[in-house]
């Protein structure tokens, strides 16, 4: 094989290779890259300055209480499989003097691409092991856009959309802005339980009451990794008598991620961001234009071996009966 030959065939095989390189980075390394993990430990934090609550060791009301919702993701990698993942959550809420208000426990199955329920594997809330979950389960979707989604809200036990609203910054990082009010709904009914002085009915009275929650859930996403980085939920609780009248406020609060959980997801979604940036859109680019670079540059190459004498045998060969010609 000559000079030439052996240039063109590297050359081939260099163009080759890269384009091959584009297509996999994009293709098949950034799609592989979009599957939310059987494993999960999280634990995330909400906080109220002031909170409003009925305590229900007293039948007291009290005002102006902090409180933290410490919200934690434990997944069950031995329940799920290439396409579905299982993930328990635990939601405490509790005075800032350490008197808890409330619990929930949730355990949800869901699409490992899409982030949707799946109804497969012993999925539950608290008690109850009839609810069907819908929606988006704990996040969005890789590449979340501007649009409308359905998630499940665990307290209302329901569906709901979450809407977009407008493109913001958490931290420098660029987020989506997604929302949903829903209620007042109706999530127990808690007979003959209540003390009527309570309610500001006849004193010695046990009273049937329902409760009702009117939640405003504000999620700022980063599009990429559909990572919550700050959540905002203004939530209202009433208990109401059978006459549907509004009796007690029995919890009102105004809860937001706290500061160093918000740097922490900005942290974990900006290093995805930047590694999807690179792996879908510029290594590929960058592979193409060197392949593109290639060509001219081989073909620059070879006109050089010509011109300095080196050229395969075959491109010095003169033309048949020339140097006869030149002998006459």
């Amino acid at each position: 094989m000559t000079r030439g030959q052996l240039l063109r065939t590297v050359m081939y095989v260099a163009v080759a290779f890269l384009v091959t390189m584009a297509v996999l980075l994009r293709y098949y390394v950034y799609d592989r890259g979009l599957t939310l993990p059987l494993e999960q430990r999280r634990t995330v934090h909400l906080g109220a300055a002031a909170a409003t609550y009925l305590d229900t060791a007293t039948f007291q009301v009290r005002t102006g209480v902090p409180v933290t919702s410490t919200v934690s993701l434990y997944g069950d990698p031995a329940a799920g499989d290439g396409r579905t993942a299982v993930w328990v959550e635990f939601s405490s809420l509790e005075t800032g003097y350490g008197q808890r208000i409330d619990y929930h426990e949730r355990r949800t199955a869901f699409d490992r691409r899409t982030g949707l329920t799946v109804n497969c594997c012993g999925e539950y809330i608290d008690d109850d092991t009839g609810v069907r979950q819908k929606g988006l389960a704990f996040r969005l979707p890789f590449g979340a856009e501007q649009r409308g989604y359905p998630i499940f809200d665990p307290v209302l036990k329901r569906q709901v959309t979450l809407r977009y609203e407008r493109e913001e910054d958490v931290e420098g990082l660029p987020a989506y802005r997604y929302s949903y009010t829903v209620g007042p709904a109706k999530v127990e009914d808690l007979p003959d339980q209540v003390p009527g002085r309570v309610l500001g009915l006849p004193a010695w009275k046990l009273v049937s009451v329902a409760r009702y929650v009117m939640i405003t859930k504000t999620m700022w996403v980063e599009p990429e990794s559909g990572l919550p980085l700050r959540v905002r939920e203004q939530r209202v609780d009433t208990l109401r008598t059978p006459d549907q009248v509004d009796r007690v406020v029995a919890f009102r609060a105004d809860l937001v991620t706290d500061a160093g959980d918000v740097s922490a997801q900005v942290f974990e979604a900006a290093g995805f961001r930047r590694w999807a940036l690179m792996i879908r859109d510029v290594f590929p680019v960058v592979c193409l234009v060197l392949a593109l670079l290639v060509l001219p540059a081989g073909a620059l190459v070879r006109r050089r071996l010509r011109r300095d004498g080196s050229a395969p045998a075959q491109d010095q060969q003169e033309v048949p009966g020339h140097d006869l010609a030149d002998a006459g």
